[in-house]
């Protein structure tokens, strides 16, 4: 059974869609079977492994069946400000910024990344194509277990660093200890931290629905804490994400 809190994020795409006057497609499992069968051996079962691939080839199969723009947003991303969130970019594609706030030796750290969860590609992009041949080329060299981000966060994050993607602001990504806080309905220290870094007002927020089942810095991820966080983000997210 899909977890409320999910339906609660797939409910705020679909209606961002229909108020941006976008058609919307929903992909469930069927994502893997795009994914060659040798890729999902050496992914040795790591969904957001297989997941990274399934949309880059569900992307380009839209694209190649005529439409001239395609958003790619992951099923645990809630949209809490539909009214405000922006996406118009001047690009060829785009991803989304990643600011993780973690714990480290000296109190809390931002660390700046790039994430897929909400993406974007348009007719006749040069990314898309390279983006696929280095997610297969990746998983071709490795021996043994891959890491979750490897051919996301991780792969895109290092691209950056040195040539630079068009980035929507307006779209981040909530740590375990940001979900701790918003949670709460608290403007905690790792809430205060993001919002601070945020180079502008977010309207959405990816919830990090694989981490489910995990404790990452002292947080127990599971469908209670997820569910508590929609909820709240439900009645008070944009004041909770507002620059000051």
């Amino acid at each position: 059974m899909v977890p409320a809190w999910i339906n609660s994020c797939l409910g705020s795409v679909r209606a961002w869609a229909s108020l941006c006057g976008l058609d919307y497609r929903f992909f469930g499992d069927e994502i893997f079977e795009r994914v060659p069968t040798w890729y999902r051996e050496r992914a040795n079962g790591r969904l957001p492994v297989m997941t990274d691939l399934g949309r880059l080839i569900l992307v380009r199969d839209a694209l190649g069946s005529g439409a001239r723009t395609v958003f790619w947003i992951d099923a645990d991303v809630f949209i809490f400000d539909p009214d405000e969130l922006q996406v118009e970019i001047d690009a060829e594609y785009a991803f989304s910024r990643e600011l993780w706030v973690q714990q480290s030796a000296r109190g809390l750290k931002v660390y700046q990344n790039v994430h897929n969860a909400f993406c974007m590609f348009r007719q006749g992009n040069p990314f898309l194509d390279f983006y696929i041949h280095a997610c297969q080329s990746v998983l071709h060299r490795v021996d043994s277990g891959v890491p979750n981000q490897i051919v996301g966060t991780k792969l895109l994050t290092a691209m950056h660093n040195i040539i630079g993607f068009p980035l929507m602001e307006q779209v981040g990504m909530a740590s375990p200890l940001v979900l701790q806080d918003l949670s709460a309905g608290s403007d905690g220290p790792a809430l205060t931290r993001l919002v601070a870094k945020s180079p502008t007002t977010l309207r959405a927020v990816n919830l990090c629905g694989s981490l489910v089942g995990q404790k990452v810095d002292g947080v127990s991820i599971n469908d209670d804490l997820l569910a508590r966080t929609v909820e709240h983000l439900n009645k008070k997210g944009p004041s909770r994400f507002r620059k000051p």
